[in-house]
């Protein structure tokens, strides 16, 4: 686990094909508008159908797609959280930094859906040195913020999550003198989304790291992560 751990991408919403049976009628430009995708986070719903539309309507693609339902599913769960770091919940770090950021794919979208906690789960080494330096580790609230990103983007229990990586949200890195729970909310919430998109690296979703903080390797994107960098 590397030291830490955002801009929307104004995207223009496709026009949606004429259809020849009764169907529902395409959300207007004031509909999108309102929804909110092509000005701040979108997928920000004004209801149900709303929150439909707003999926089906953006770059990402129908909400009855495969990814359609991958997203919706993750915006589900990102919702239990309400921890607030340096001004952002989980959900709206993962809207900025990884949904409206056009250097993420639809197809690594669905790579994180079907990640497995073993590939993610720390081992027992790396929990007991974690424990020893941070006790604490797991009733953090930056630590309970990254679990509940990965938790979210995986399906994996936050529970589950908690126990394996206790390791999620601390800066620096078990094997080395620097480990510790960062105190700035700068640094906190860098360090979450660099431990979001390192582990998912490490899970097997190569180009993460790069969508994000424009370099792959864990050891500089954790450097552009701590110099306040990225691309979101």
């Amino acid at each position: 686990m590397d030291p830490i751990g955002r801009r929307p991408v104004a995207v223009k919403l496709p026009s949606q094909p004429a259809r020849t049976e009764s169907a529902p009628a395409a959300p207007t430009a004031a509909a999108a508008r309102e929804v909110g995708h092509a000005l701040k986070s979108g997928f920000e719903a004004v209801g149900a159908k709303a929150t439909a539309l707003a999926t089906v309507g953006t770059w990402r693609g129908p909400a009855d797609s495969e990814v359609g339902r991958a997203i919706n599913g993750m915006l589900e769960r990102l919702k239990k959280c309400d921890i607030t770091i340096k001004g952002d919940t989980p959900e709206s770090l993962f809207r900025r930094a990884i949904l409206d950021n056009k250097h993420v794919t639809n197809e690594q979208l669905l790579a994180m859906s079907r990640v497995t906690l073993d590939k993610l789960d720390s081992g027992p080494e790396t929990r007991k040195k974690v424990l020893e330096k941070i006790p604490n580790a797991r009733e953090l609230p930056v630590h309970k913020f990254t679990v509940a990103m990965l938790s979210a983007a995986t399906g994996i229990d936050a529970q589950k999550l908690s126990e394996a990586c206790p390791d999620l949200g601390m800066t620096g890195a078990p094997n080395t003198p620097l480990l510790y729970a960062a105190k700035g909310e700068g640094m906190q919430r860098s360090t979450a989304l660099h431990d979001f998109t390192d582990y998912l690296r490490g899970a097997g979703i190569k180009g993460l790291n790069k969508a994000v903080w424009g370099v792959e390797n864990r050891v500089l994107s954790a450097a552009v992560s701590a110099l306040g960098g990225g691309r979101y």
